[in-house]
């Protein structure tokens, strides 16, 4: 009996541990970011680099400023942050047994944050651009298609895993199993098409081009606008005389995530928690966007991907594989304490001396309520993701003299009001040159 109330006091603890989650104090670099200094967001994040390490974990910390690495035009710095991203993600995908086995027991947020299936596609996109801007043009390539490889992968996890689904059903269906829509990323595709095209690679060039009139024909719930006018000029190497230049560009943020809790009664005085992560979008203001070059000619970008409402289809399959395991851990958590209940009550009633039975229900209660406190504070959904993805990609492109240009690309919002602008020097534009450019508005 001497080790009783260590073990209770000790539940409670523990308890009150897992209960307690320190945010991460991002906002600063939230802030800088949606006033375009994105410099000053990216030294913010690098300060902030013990923080990320204790509170959220390496990957995330990667994630974050290789993107802002790259909208700083770090692109050395940002492949270094993007690639080991790209290796946790490897890593983490086999991690350990014990790990695993905390998560069963206590919540998701006991194990190393292993990443979501957008956040592993869209950085090979940015380690593309990064390359690109190095002139690393088959790098460039590489990272390409190993997005396209990706993936493919991840068809084949949806396939396999909507037709377990579909056999295992649980009483509490917050997910019904779907048919497979994500299967390729026409942003990917319209990027190879671009730099295959300008380092004369017609064939490439035109099979990615295949790619993504396929992407817009399949997948018409992601894509539910017209692929851009420009698609088609696109593809053709410009006349001699002329060179095409493209520009990418992305608006907004991405989703965030979000706990959603629900509770059921499992006994008379015994409840189930429930708590999942949800995906929240974050949509871009940006409705249109203008190109003004120094020669005063002027051309659209228009949409091309929303990877926002990507990221939210490609959660739905781990959000899936969530759901079964915390129902699973709840029950066996409101089970514990029911177990704990009964017992106290079968201990009471047998015992023919009175103080012994008043012992056994103080102790068995106090016990009981550990378990309720712990249960209740320790199912909580794992909400961390990075913080800087966009929501939105668009691209257009116009012919032009071979020279050095200026661009100013100006962002508006459905009231045709300008919300953003962005001012590209020194566009160098020629032959025998991947004549692309990307821009980023915040908004």
């Amino acid at each position: 009996m001497a080790m009783r109330p260590k073990i209770v006091l000790f539940l409670f603890a523990l308890s009150l541990f897992v209960g307690c989650t320190s945010s991460l104090a991002i906002q600063p670099a939230v802030d800088s970011y949606k006033k375009s200094d994105f410099e000053k967001s990216y030294e913010q994040v690098l300060e902030l680099e013990k923080s990320y390490l204790k509170q959220q974990g390496e990957l995330i910390f990667s994630l974050d400023a290789g993107v802002l690495a790259h909208h700083s035009k770090r692109y050395r710095d940002s492949n270094v942050h993007l690639e080991k991203a790209e290796l946790l993600i490897k890593e983490l995908y086999t991690e350990s047994i014990s790990a695993n086995l905390a998560s069963f027991l206590v919540n998701d947020n006991t194990k190393a944050y292993q990443g979501e299936d957008y956040e592993d596609l869209y950085l090979n996109i940015f380690k593309a651009l990064n390359y690109l801007n190095l002139n690393d043009y088959e790098s460039s390539l590489v990272e390409l298609r190993r997005l396209s490889e990706k993936q493919q992968l991840l068809k084949d996890k949806y396939t396999i895993y909507f037709e377990k689904m579909a056999k295992q059903k649980t009483d509490f269906n917050y997910l019904e199993p779907k048919s497979i829509r994500f299967s390729s990323s026409a942003l990917g595709n319209y990027l190879y098409m671009i730099i295959a095209r300008d380092i004369n690679e017609p064939q490439e060039a035109n099979f990615f081009a295949q790619q993504v009139k396929s992407s817009f024909a399949t997948q018409k719930n992601l894509y539910n606008f017209p692929i851009p006018t420009s698609f088609e000029r696109d593809l053709l190497t410009p006349s001699k005389d002329k060179v095409r230049l493209n520009i990418v560009a992305f608006s907004g943020l991405g989703p965030y995530k979000e706990e959603f809790v629900e509770r059921f009664w499992f006994s008379p005085a015994n409840y189930i928690k429930i708590a999942l992560p949800r995906l929240i979008s974050q949509n871009t203001k940006v409705t249109s966007i203008e190109v003004t070059l120094n020669t005063n000619e002027t051309f659209k970008l228009e949409a091309l991907e929303e990877m926002g409402l990507i990221a939210k289809e490609t959660f739905l399959l781990k959000q899936a594989a969530i759901e079964s395991k915390t129902i699973l851990r709840s029950y066996l958590k409101a089970t514990g304490t029911l177990a704990i209940d009964v017992a106290t009550d079968v201990l009471a009633s047998s015992s023919s001396d009175e103080n012994e039975r008043s012992t056994i229900q103080f102790w068995g209660s106090l016990i009981s309520f550990a378990s309720r406190v712990f249960n209740e504070a320790s199912e909580q959904a794992d909400v961390r993701s990075s913080h800087f993805f966009p929501d939105k990609a668009w691209l257009g492109g116009i012919d032009l003299k071979p020279g050095t240009y200026t661009a100013k690309i100006i962002y508006k919002d459905k009231n045709n009001s300008i919300i953003g602008f962005q001012q590209l020097n020194n566009l160098i534009v020629g032959p025998n040159r991947v004549n692309l450019f990307s821009s980023v508005c915040p908004y």
